[in-house]
């Protein structure tokens, strides 16, 4: 790992700083040093036997200089290295003067100034920054990422024994809404849903990840939330409703196993195709009631009002019947 550098400074040289055209980084202050921090009674909350750098690391400050628009975005060409640009295509969101909560291994691994004051100053990329609060106190969710609140799981019988206030990883609340961003580094990837507040959303095979850690919260009064990006998203219920991802269907199975009219099942011989009866689909060509065949195994299984279903991209259809 290349040695971080750490400049020794002032703040009224800082403050004159430009961000050049083309570049994607953030000038900060630090405005609370968690090495500081201490409970209501006095006690410091790092210790000997407690500093684990993912939960004490600084994660948010004040904008000093904020980059321009267009921010350096290039899609990934095969064959080539990866270019030294965002990830995605989106818009600078944030002002000099704004809070801003960013990510705690950027804020590691980023140039640092130091003042005669002691203050910190750190250069965060700005696909890094998750949400900031401008001078009004708005609520300004960065780079698509939109915050949830956590789901608790419930005890559904006498033998379901777990601790109160059981986290449902798997599920969450939206609360704060971003701008989905326009293009990704692979063109393939995409933000499939447009978010409401108040959806309940079922997390794809992503960690989870959060605004920040409990021992040191800040944002929205020291709520906790997490944060992921529509992409990670593999489906949303809206006011009890199913609502799939752009270009996916949800279908139940049609068993490809031959039923005579005693009732003896034959068995099919091994194909590479199966057979499915749309419930909802999110792709115009294909509605409710058709039956299409897929590339056999393709998709992600999914129980369905108690019915074992698959959810399926369009590019797995090969025809409809």
């Amino acid at each position: 790992m290349p040695e971080i550098e750490t400049y020794k400074t002032e703040e009224s040289l800082l403050k004159k700083l430009r961000i050049p055209p083309g570049s994607r980084q953030v000038l900060i202050k630090t405005l609370a040093r968690n090495v500081d921090a201490r409970t209501p009674s006095g006690i410091w909350k790092i210790t000997d036997t407690d500093w684990r750098e993912n939960v004490h690391v600084d994660r948010w400050g004040e904008v000093i200089q904020a980059p321009k628009d267009p921010l350096p975005f290039a899609q990934l060409v095969p064959g080539q290295p990866p270019a030294d640009k965002m990830p995605w295509r989106t818009n600078v969101q944030i002002k000099n003067g704004d809070l801003v909560w960013y990510d705690y291994l950027n804020s590691l691994n980023c140039v640092t100034y130091i003042d005669e004051e002691k203050s910190e100053y750190k250069l965060i990329d700005y696909e890094n920054c998750y949400v900031a609060t401008d001078k009004d106190a708005n609520i300004i969710p960065l780079n698509g990422f939109t915050l949830f609140e956590r789901v608790y799981k419930e005890q559904t019988g006498n033998f379901d024994i777990f601790e109160e206030h059981k986290i449902d990883r798997s599920r969450g609340i939206v609360k704060y809404v971003a701008k989905n961003n326009e293009a990704y580094e692979l063109s393939s990837d995409e933000d499939p849903f447009d978010l409401q507040v108040g959806d309940e959303v079922k997390f794809g095979p992503v960690p989870e990840v959060m605004l920040e850690d409990e021992a040191h919260c800040h944002f929205d009064g020291g709520k906790m939330y997490r944060r992921a990006q529509a992409r990670n998203i593999s489906l949303v219920y809206r006011d009890g409703e199913l609502i799939l991802p752009k270009g996916r269907v949800l279908m139940s199975e049609v068993d490809p196993d031959e039923i005579l009219p005693s009732g003896i099942i034959l068995p099919s011989p091994e194909i590479k195709n199966q057979k499915g009866d749309i419930l909802l689909s999110a792709i115009n060509e294909i509605k409710e009631g058709d039956r299409v065949v897929y590339v056999k195994g393709s998709g992600i299984k999914y129980d369905h009002e108690g019915e074992a279903c698959r959810i399926i991209q369009e590019h797995q259809i090969l025809f409809v019947e």
